[in-house]
């Protein structure tokens, strides 16, 4: 069983600090477990995207184990989520221990005009009371902002009809350079950075943690997303520290301090935990263990964007290490997406098409290292973003997650392993009777072009190119 109740209400405990962990940077792939918890153990769910829509319920795994949880709280919830939207089941079940007396503490995100994405955020927060946010950091980010006057120069062209910042990019394939310049279209103000995590903590004992936001489309089933349960009080107590660095003293992206990279070693896999920003997972983490892959990767990501993690991909390629790669349609159309230039240097990339969105945050390395978490493969998600990364090393979860990919890579039709279906049209499933707006151009179904009968083209990414060595050095 993986749920197992305490015979004895445990006080609530909030040390702030960890014993006995390792803060080292820059180690190996393969950690050594600075603490050990043998009688706890980890559950992988892993939700294949389902239904014809996002649906206010809460059938999907990804939910059901939540609400068991919030049911079985007894002394203490707390939470960090991007926000909430249609989800009456998680809200009824959270107001229900509210109402027997479990004290309730939540963080979710907003803007620096206040807003939040998630339409029952409003009704979530004022039904619980107890939920604070990145409001205030996210206006003196602001004003940050507005102050700079430094500039910025790329080394490479821009490219036509982009707008936003560059990013200079060369790969070395071996005969030829792989040459581009990335830019979003429209220009990017970089004032916020998100309160991005997706974790409830249950008695300081039980996490439940992953890429799947509280929302319809997301525990209500549509998209493909992973969530891990934890049960154990090591764990729990490092998510409790984070929770009091923003609930308690409001830090928040930059402003957190770290504790390193926490390892834990549990009944049935080994656990790394780390935060970002001031952790930067990336680089820090999830990099060495890509660059350390001596057989296979398989990719599951909703964005791509991050130019360190395509090198490190090209570069396993080019070794022979079996390299896939799965993102969301959406993200292929994103001025900064690497897939196609993973594809130029022979990488298999296959973008998504049914109508919810490839929402995972997730890698498998030869088979038995698990990468999860609520954080995007970008800059953003390592450098500015509340987020946490769980890291698994597991044959039997790898096992598991391995199946999964296998299973959605062949749902995928082969001729996305060539361009991109636009994620609001015909080519992307249910997206054209889903009563959302896919492609975010604030155009939904059939009031959007690409659902009628005649289709527009996708708009062009950034152009790229392959060039001789001997013409050209590898860099900008």
């Amino acid at each position: 069983m993986i749920y197992h109740r305490p015979h004895a209400v445990h006080a609530r405990l909030r040390s702030r600090s960890r014993s006995g962990l390792s803060s080292s940077r820059g180690d190996t792939a393969k950690p050594t477990a600075a603490l050990k918890d043998p009688s706890g153990n980890v559950r992988l769910i892993l939700n294949l995207p389902s239904g014809d829509a996002p649906t206010d319920t809460c059938e999907a795994e990804v939910c059901t184990a939540l609400v068991r949880l919030l049911d079985d709280a007894e002394v203490s919830i707390d939470f960090a989520v991007y926000g909430m939207r249609n989800q009456s089941t998680i809200f009824t079940a959270l107001q229900r221990a509210k109402a027997r007396g479990v004290d309730i503490r939540g963080v979710v995100d907003r803007d620096a005009e206040g807003n939040n994405y998630y339409s029952s955020t409003e009704t979530f927060v004022a039904a619980l009371g107890t939920v604070h946010d990145d409001h205030t950091a996210d206006i003196a980010r602001a004003k940050e902002k507005a102050k700079a006057t430094t500039s910025y120069e790329p080394k490479c062209p821009r490219p036509e009809g982009f707008l936003g910042p560059v990013q200079c990019l060369a790969y070395d394939l071996g005969d030829n350079c792989l040459m581009a310049a990335h830019a979003s279209r429209e220009t990017l103000d970089g004032a916020d950075a998100i309160m991005h995590n997706k974790f409830f903590v249950v008695d300081n004992r039980f996490v439940w943690t992953g890429s799947t936001n509280i929302s319809d489309s997301g525990t209500g089933g549509y998209n493909a997303n992973l969530v891990t349960v934890i049960d154990s009080r090591k764990i729990a107590k490092a998510y409790l520290d984070e929770m009091d660095q923003m609930f308690v003293k409001g830090r928040y992206h930059r402003a957190k301090k770290s504790n390193g990279t926490l390892r834990v070693a549990l009944g049935n896999a080994d656990v790394e935990l780390l935060f970002s920003p001031q952790d930067t997972p990336i680089r820090e983490r999830v990099r060495p263990i890509l660059k350390a892959a001596k057989e296979s990767v398989d990719v599951a990501v909703f964005f791509l964007t991050h130019k360190h993690i395509a090198a490190d991909l090209i570069k396993l390629h080019q070794k022979g290490v079996k390299v896939r790669v799965i993102i969301d349609a959406t993200a292929a159309k994103n001025g900064y997406t690497k897939h196609e230039l993973l594809r130029a240097a022979g990488i298999p990339v296959k973008v998504e098409d049914w109508g919810g969105k490839m929402h995972m945050k997730s890698a498998i390395i030869d088979g038995k290292i698990l990468v999860t978490g609520s954080m995007n493969w970008t800059t953003a998600g390592d450098d500015d973003n509340d987020e946490n990364v769980v890291i698994l090393h597991s044959a039997e979860l790898g096992e598991q997650y391995a199946a999964y990919f296998e299973e959605i890579w062949g749902r995928i039709d082969d001729r996305w392993l060539v361009g991109a279906p636009d994620p609001e049209s015909k080519d992307s499933g249910t997206a054209c009777s889903d009563g959302v707006d896919n492609d975010f151009d604030h155009q939904d179904d059939l009031a959007d072009p690409g659902c009628g009968d005649s289709p527009p083209q996708l708009p062009a990414l950034p152009p790229y190119r392959l060039i001789p060595k001997q013409q050209i050095t590898c860099e900008w």
